[in-house]
C-alpha cells in the first residue's frame, strides 16, 4: 500500500524540521521517495513549485528519478468528479469553500487516494462542522478513503529517525 502525501506534510516539515537541524529526517523522506514507498499528486508539485524556495529545490532534486508525482488519469478524474459532487451537495460548505476545494490539490489528493487505493497523509484534522473549508479528513471519510498523519505513516513504514 502506498502513502500519498499532502502539500502540508512537506511545508510543515520544512518549517518545523529544517534540514540543517533534522538531516536524518530529510534523508529518510528522500529514501522513501527513491524506493517508491511514498507518493504525491502532480497538483502538490504545482503547489510546492509556487513556493520557489529551498523546499522547491529539494523536491526537484529528490523526486526526479521515480514516479513520485502521480499524474492525473481517467480513474483519478472519475474520483475527482465524485469528491466534487460530494462537496457541492454538502450544504454546510459555503460556495467559497466549495470553489477553493475544487481549485487546490486537496480534492485531487482525495481522488488519487481513492483511485489508487492509497493512504492519504495529511496534518489536517477532521472538522465536519467547518463551513469555510472542506477538510481532507472529512472528504476521506465521506468517500471511504484511508488517511493518517505523518507520524502514523512513518510508524507503518517502519521508519525510526
Amino acid at each position: 500500500m502506498g502513502y500519498l502525501f499532502d502539500t502540508n506534510i512537506f511545508i510543515t516539515s520544512k518549517n518545523q524540521l529544517p534540514s540543517d537541524v533534522w538531516p536524518t529526517f530529510w534523508q529518510r523522506i528522500a529514501e522513501l521517495i527513491r524506493y517508491g514507498k511514498i507518493f504525491s499528486s502532480e497538483k502538490v508539485r504545482e503547489e510546492i513549485e509556487r513556493g520557489n524556495d529551498e523546499l522547491t529545490t529539494w523536491m526537484r532534486e529528490k523526486s526526479t528519478a521515480t514516479s513520485f508525482y502521480i499524474p492525473l488519469d481517467r480513474d483519478i478524474l472519475e474520483q475527482y468528479a465524485i469528491t466534487q459532487n460530494w462537496a457541492n451537495n454538502n450544504t454546510i460548505f459555503t460556495s467559497e469553500a466549495r470553489q477553493a476545494y475544487a481549485g487546490v490539490a486537496d480534492a485531487y489528493l482525495v481522488a488519487t487516494a481513492a483511485a489508487k487505493k492509497m493512504v492519504l497523509v495529511t496534518y489536517e484534522k477532521s472538522n465536519p462542522t467547518c463551513k469555510r473549508r472542506v477538510m481532507i479528513p472529512d472528504a476521506c471519510q465521506a468517500l471511504d478513503v484511508e488517511y493518517c498523519d505523518l507520524n502514523i505513516a512513518l510508524r507503518k513504514l517502519g521508519i525510526i529517525i
